[in-house]
């Protein structure tokens, strides 16, 4: 089988994230015999109009655009002319095509192909655009133009593997009548190293937060709720994912956020597995108290690896986390965060048996082996 993926796989130029839930499975599934696995993505800092290359069993294209921004003045006409252009040219060599999100408009590029489209749910960008705190920016911009082509091209879709009920529920309205599949993400084998028993450390609780400075992702939450927190306990964060240090400790200031120190929060860039691992193993929880989210990796990540999960109750996430038994929810309140935060730090029984529930239901949502099947069967169903 010949199956072909339009995702944002990183170039292997790229330093930044490393977006494992494409790559975990993608390696997977080029380990089968008799599948063949080519990767479609766009870069635009190559030098050539095309480069091609073989990696990891698997082949990969890349197409020189314009960056988003250059883009922009077109409506993202040219990347997805260049792509449809070249779509239509090579298609007929693939047995499925697989379109990997819905916020990059891979899905106008893929209308009108005559061949089986299946389209993997990430997130829903229209709703990510309710919930944008931002009035005036350009990220509203970009969104507001990628709901445009989510809204058009996604209803001519009628393939979609979704993970949680809120995805489900989406797809359901954006594409009424489609057939809907079930597969869950594939974490990396990292996660599932057996947990030394009580590993955490003594001394002051760590927190850890793997968003970034992203807004959606509750970047001012998480400190004004750590601030509340460290006015009953001395603590320390730890920040993982894109960020500028300096962006950090100037909202810190903004906000007046007196009870954090300079030396409470220890500001981190993206992490291997193996790092990500070790900061679980120190860590009192995960805070993630994200605006809007489906399956968010770093909760899937950190509950197979057995590291409680404090995280708001959004979108799918509700799919992840049965309150009190498999982690907290809360809202979006940074009071109600450090509650839920400070609950963990009380309560140390607690604390370990959502850990241990959690990582069992986890590791059984994530089995390596079922999601590999699980996406055989599902190429071999549409073909």
């Amino acid at each position: 089988m010949k199956v072909l993926w339009l995702a944002p796989f990183p170039h292997r130029s790229y330093a930044g994230h490393p977006a494992p839930w494409l790559t975990t499975l993608a390696r997977a599934l080029s380990r089968q015999p008799g599948f063949d696995l080519t990767v479609l993505n766009w870069e635009p800092a190559l030098t050539q109009p095309v480069e091609e290359y073989e990696q990891d069993g698997i082949h990969f294209v890349y197409l020189k655009t314009p960056t988003t921004r250059q883009d922009l003045l077109s409506l993202y006409r040219q990347r997805i002319a260049l792509t449809a252009d070249y779509l239509r040219r090579y298609h007929r060599e693939y047995d499925v095509i697989h379109v990997h999100g819905s916020e990059l408009q891979y899905q106008a590029a893929v209308a009108g192909l005559d061949r089986p489209v299946l389209l993997s749910v990430q997130g829903i960008i229209s709703e990510c655009l309710r919930v944008l705190p931002e009035t005036l920016s350009l990220r509203r911009v970009f969104w507001t133009l990628a709901s445009y082509y989510e809204r058009k091209y996604v209803p001519g879709i009628h393939e979609f593997s979704c993970r949680t009920n809120w995805d489900k529920a989406q797809v359901a309205k954006l594409s009424p009548g489609s057939r809907i599949h079930h597969n869950w993400e594939m974490i990396r084998p990292e996660f599932f190293a057996p947990v030394t028993e009580d590993s955490v450390p003594e001394g002051r609780p760590q927190i850890l937060f793997m968003g970034g400075t992203q807004i959606m992702k509750g970047f001012h939450e998480t400190l004004q709720a750590f601030d509340a927190v460290c006015r009953q306990i001395p603590a320390k964060l730890v920040v993982v994912g894109e960020q500028d240090a300096e962006q950090v400790f100037r909202y810190v200031r903004q906000a007046g956020l007196h009870h954090i120190q300079h030396q409470d929060i220890e500001c981190r860039g993206f992490q291997t597995a193996q790092q990500l691992r070790d900061v679980f193993a120190q860590s009192l929880c995960l805070l993630h108290p994200s605006y809007i989210d489906n399956s968010p990796n770093s909760v899937c990540e950190a509950q197979v690896a057995g590291l409680p999960v404090v995280a708001s109750q959004v979108g799918g996430v509700d799919s992840l986390i049965d309150d009190g038994h498999t982690g907290l929810l809360s809202s979006l309140r940074p009071q109600q965060l450090a509650d839920q935060v400070l609950r963990l730090h009380h309560a140390p029984d607690l604390s370990r048996r959502l850990a241990a529930q959690a990582q069992v239901v986890a590791r059984t949502r994530h089995d390596p082996a079922t999601i590999l099947q699980r996406a055989l069967d599902i190429y071999h169903v549409i073909q």
